[in-house]
């Protein structure tokens, strides 16, 4: 029923395994599991990070390919083209899930006659803080990807939540079906918002967005991300800002408004 698709690039060996294991773990066992790594090979702890996937790819229900580009849409977009499942799940290299997570979309998907074009759960955040000067780290928990009171919107006021409250990949799924419909999948072209740029224009197919009232992950906001503003496609403090206001402009010509990575700056007139 479900095809996974685990980008990983850098992810530390600790973080990978408690991914994978949460994925083995889930108590519906049709899926299958596409990890496209985009680690350079030199990294530090590259063989280390081997040996948690080896683990893994032993089942077959677990497959590991090396990225043939850079970033984490074409990561996303190479491990979705190898799969042909119905319901196409995502999760993070650094994030995990509950045992019950795909159940509840599983329960969701038959309740709403697969009408949904678009369905997430909340998952536990855990904030790492970083103090400049002591160089300490504390971290902090909230509940993330929940949109209060999300089931009394109208259609166009639920539309408006999500653009408030940008949606956290690793707590969604998409039917393949709706996927394939679009002119193209994530947008290679963005450094930023190109999880948020999907679900909208898949939301412009359908304005079906469901949201699942239950807990089922765990998201790492931490110092470390390495996708994050574009990190992983390279290039100096310059290129990455030029990357940066250029994913903003394509983002602002398409939706109407200015993305910030936080939802809604401003609308446009």
């Amino acid at each position: 029923m479900f095809d996974i698709i685990v980008p990983i690039y850098r992810i530390k060996p600790a973080w990978l395994e408690q991914c994978l294991a949460s994925i083995q773990r889930q108590t519906v066992s049709d899926w299958k599991c596409y990890v496209v790594d985009g680690t350079p090979e030199d990294w530090p702890q590259y063989d280390e990070m081997m040996l948690v996937i080896d683990t893994y790819v032993s089942e077959e229900r677990f497959e590991y390919v090396r990225q043939t580009g850079k970033g984490v849409s074409q990561a996303r977009n190479q491990g979705i083209a190898l799969g042909s499942q119905p319901y196409i799940a995502f999760l993070d290299g650094d994030d995990y899930w509950y045992d019950e997570h795909l159940i509840e979309f599983v329960r969701a998907v038959e309740a709403e006659k697969d009408m949904g074009v678009i369905y997430w759960t909340a998952a536990d955040c855990i904030i790492e803080l970083v103090f400049p000067k002591s160089g300490e780290r504390h971290s902090t928990h909230r509940i993330a990807n929940h949109i209060v009171n999300y089931d009394s919107f109208q259609p166009g006021e639920r539309l408006n939540a999500i653009r408030l409250s940008p949606l956290m990949t690793s707590q969604v799924v998409i039917p393949r079906i709706d996927y394939e419909s679009l002119e193209f999948g994530f947008d290679t072209k963005l450094c930023l918002g190109e999880d948020q740029d999907l679900w909208l224009r898949l939301l412009a197919l359908r304005n079906r967005g469901i949201q699942i009232p239950a807990v089922t992950g765990n998201h790492r906001a931490h110092a470390d991300q390495t996708t994050q503003g574009g990190s992983q496609l390279g290039g100096d403090d310059n290129d990455r800002l030029e990357r940066l206001q250029a994913s903003k402009d394509i983002f602002q010509s398409r939706h109407g408004y200015v993305w910030s990575g936080e939802g809604i700056v401003r609308e446009e007139n």
